[in-house]
């Protein structure tokens, strides 16, 4: 048996050691570890990892000379849990559906949220995917039957004489089948995902293989059950981050003519380039793909054994200098890496170390991101004067060598410019991402040893890689190495379509928004932060911001261009009317996603562009500042519109004033003037709140600062067309709103305009 072959034997074993857990849903009788061992007999023969079914009996690995893959599979797995050993379970599988992550979060300050439950079902993206209460659920028998009949389907159809292939389309499979299945059910809360639970176990088995002898391995195994010993606190693992930095310009650093056509282009090339260099360096790394614990939002993170230290040196180099040396600085990839002990992944008094080392790797990264290619030795590439024979009339940067020089259209563009470009119209509307080993041609994903590709029909050559199912979890089989890619699909769009098509003011706008907290959620807000609870964390909100919002963008039709999704942030352009709706929509359905818990918040900004040539990087600059000054001050969890902050609470007050007030216009129950007079109203308002120095809570209720309620009764009272009834329902609403009723009046103001 050789290296190679005990390390694959490994990995599918460890991936598969608890997949009884899903079969014992369905109703069969039987404990999970023999269960599992029957799976991988009937689906996987000729594998020779029928040692699953023994990872719960002592006999065969508390002994010197125990079996050693055993061995590293029993000790990943309790250290994936947090727990020193695990238990049988006691519980009835197919009565208990998983806790939703959401619910446990909780952030000092803010009420706990309800404990909600997700069904077993599909991974997809899907607004229909959202936490209900227990009593909702009965007995989940059918649920199981059904998605084990189908999982069971699509493992029997691979091809499993490619290890490399099968193993991407399993984790794939487990990540669709299992990932709203429970790990365990014998404590009280089932809230760790299986699918999390083995990625996460695979990562640590495969880091175990490399790094540890058999020695280590029995001491560890003493220590875990001994719950002592000094084996416990030696640093044997490494949590690895990348960084992506120079996003913001890279995307968005486009001049208007050029700024459509490029930017979805621009996003979508940095998620592809985070996701290769993560695949690059774990098999630099000699590691699986189940080892990136995360990959998006120009983010990843990689778990890799202590011995790894070196060789992510020399990596960062290597990077530094691709980057460098293609992008000319544009982009920079910050890499660091802080050391873990098995001590950081157990439960100890309902915590772990884990949270605070994550937290300790992303200060590294920002001071990485500070020292931007320090990691190049030659100084000449970063100081010698620059060759300049044009400027790229699209992102305005030099261009250094004729080759770079392209004309089109009578635009001067460099090469990587058109390049992008070109990238955004060969992904609209295909159905797969096909990664090859790289070819001849010369780009940055070449740089890291693929060819990228999008396409409606796989290709019969020989290089596959990897191919993508692009927003959808249906796995074509079996050649292939398969897995799913989500992005933001909503076509191309140009900025002067987007304004005319808007209502009113013909013009377009930008909407971004992100969650509040998460660096908070995850160092603090998430109790019993283990291996495995981290990684649904991260999985789930992925999934929203990677797959739901492309569905949620999608009934927004033609006036919605989609510029970017993904990590837990996002960008879009659109007609400036639907921007308030979408954004109401995205707010409501994360909400719902999440089970409404009070500490898991989206906060939004709005900037509408002043022309319809306004430079896009320049509106995306002002809509960052909105969001982080204004949406984000004190609690955040709001919106800004009309530069305005609007609590999410009150964003249904806004709205239906500015409903009532626009319908007045159109059946002309008001008359023209009465928009102007509300501002009047307003300003006598704000001006008599600044007086007192009040909240806008207090103010609009303190006779000192109350002028300007008669006035509005007397501006109310002249409009002829408003009998008492709704004049009476008028004056409530305005004074309810009276604090944003400059942000309603605007709004009708630009939607009514001609």
């Amino acid at each position: 048996m050789t290296t190679l072959e005990e390390i694959e034997r490994l990995r599918f074993a460890s991936l598969l050691h608890d997949i009884g857990k899903f079969w014992q849903g369905t109703g069969i009788e039987g404990e999970h570890a023999k269960l599992s061992g029957d799976f991988v007999r009937k689906f996987f023969p000729d594998y020779n990892i029928t040692f699953v079914a023994s990872h719960h009996d002592s006999s065969q690995y508390l002994h010197r000379g125990g079996y050693k893959l055993l061995k590293m599979l029993v000790i990943s797995d309790w250290l994936s849990s947090g727990e020193r050993v695990e238990m049988e379970e006691s519980g009835k599988r197919e009565r208990v559906p998983l806790l939703s992550i959401f619910s446990e979060v909780h952030l000092e300050g803010r009420m706990k949220g309800d404990e909600l439950y997700f069904l077993p079902e599909v991974y997809r993206p899907s607004r229909d995917i959202h936490p209900i209460c227990r009593e909702r659920i009965g007995d989940l028998t059918p649920r199981y039957r059904e998605l084990w009949k189908a999982f069971t389907e699509e493992v029997d159809r691979l091809d499993k004489s490619e290890f490399g292939k099968t193993f991407e389309s399993l984790l794939a499979l487990l990540r669709k089948y299992c990932t709203f299945v429970p790990s365990a059910i014998y404590k009280t809360k089932p809230d760790v995902s299986l699918f999390d639970h083995l990625k996460t176990t695979c990562a640590i088995a495969d880091c175990l293989y490399q790094m540890a002898d058999d020695a280590y391995l029995d001491e560890l195994l003493k220590a875990l059950i001994d719950r002592k010993g000094d084996i416990l606190d030696e640093e044997r693992f490494i949590l690895i981050g990348g960084d992506i930095s120079g996003i913001q310009k890279f995307i968005y650093n486009v001049i208007p003519k050029g700024a459509v056509k490029g930017l979805k282009g621009r996003s979508l090339y940095l998620e592809l380039l985070c996701e290769l260099i993560s695949r690059y360096i774990v098999e630099r790394l000699n590691l699986s793909i189940a080892n990136i614990i995360y990959c998006g939002g120009g983010h990843f993170y990689i778990l890799a054994p202590i011995n790894s230290i070196e060789k992510i040196e020399r990596l960062r180099e290597e990077i530094a200098e691709k980057l460098l040396d293609y992008y000319k600085g544009r982009l920079y990839l910050a890499i660091a890496y802080t050391k873990l002990s098995p001590r950081d992944f157990l439960l100890e008094d309902g915590r772990t170390t884990l949270a605070d080392k994550w937290e300790i790797l992303k200060i590294e990264l920002d001071n990485r991101k500070k020292k931007k290619f320090a990691e190049i030795r030659d100084y000449s590439k970063l100081f010698d004067p620059m060759r300049v024979i044009d400027v790229c009339r699209v992102c305005g940067l030099p261009i250094e060598d004729e080759k770079e020089r392209i004309e089109d259209e009578n635009i001067i563009k460099c090469k990587l410019c058109k390049e992008l470009e070109g990238f955004a119209s060969k992904s609209v509307g295909k159905k797969y991402l096909i990664l090859t080993e790289k070819g001849e041609e010369e780009d940055a994903f070449s740089l890291f040893g693929y060819k990228v590709d999008f396409a409606n029909e796989i290709p019969k050559e020989n290089g596959i890689k990897a191919v993508y199912c692009v927003n959808d979890t249906g796995l074509i089989q079996p050649r292939e190495g398969n897995s799913f890619f989500f992005h933001l699909d909503t076509g191309t769009r140009d900025l002067d379509k987007l304004a005319e098509r808007a209502r009113g003011l013909e013009a377009w706008g930008v909407l971004k928004g992100d969650v509040d907290n998460l660096g908070k959620i995850f160092s603090k807000g998430l109790p019993n932060p283990t291996f495995s609870r981290m990684s649904n964390l991260s999985n789930l909100i992925s999934l929203f911001f990677g797959g739901v919002m492309n569905e949620i963008c999608r009934d927004f039709g033609e006036k919605v261009y989609g510029v970017y999704s993904g990590g837990d942030d996002f960008f879009i352009i659109g007609s400036w009317d639907i921007l308030p709706e979408l954004a109401r929509e995205i707010h409501d359905t994360f909400r719902r996603f999440t089970g409404y818990n009070p500490s898991m918040t989206l906060s939004m900004a709005i900037s509408i562009a002043p022309s319809k040539m306004y430079p896009v990087y320049r509106l995306a600059e002002h809509v960052s500042e909105e969001l982080e000054e204004k949406a984000k001050e004190k609690e955040k969890d709001s919106l800004v519109f009309l530069g305005k902050r609007i609590r999410w609470k009150d964003f249904d007050m806004v709205e239906s004033v500015k409903e009532m007030l626009k319908d007045g216009l159109e059946k002309g129950i008001l008359s023209k003037g009465f928009l102007q007079r509300m501002y009047t109203v307003y300003n006598i308002y704000r001006e008599g709140k600044e007086k007192v120095d009040l909240p806008d809570e207090i103010a609009k209720y303190d006779n000192r600062c109350g002028r300007w309620r008669w006035i509005l009764c007397y501006m109310l009272a002249r409009e002829r067309n408003l009998n008492k009834e709704r004049l009476d329902e008028w004056r409530r609403q305005i004074v309810e709103s009276i604090d944003l009723l400059d942000v309603a009046t605007r709004w009708v103001e630009f939607l009514e305009r001609r």
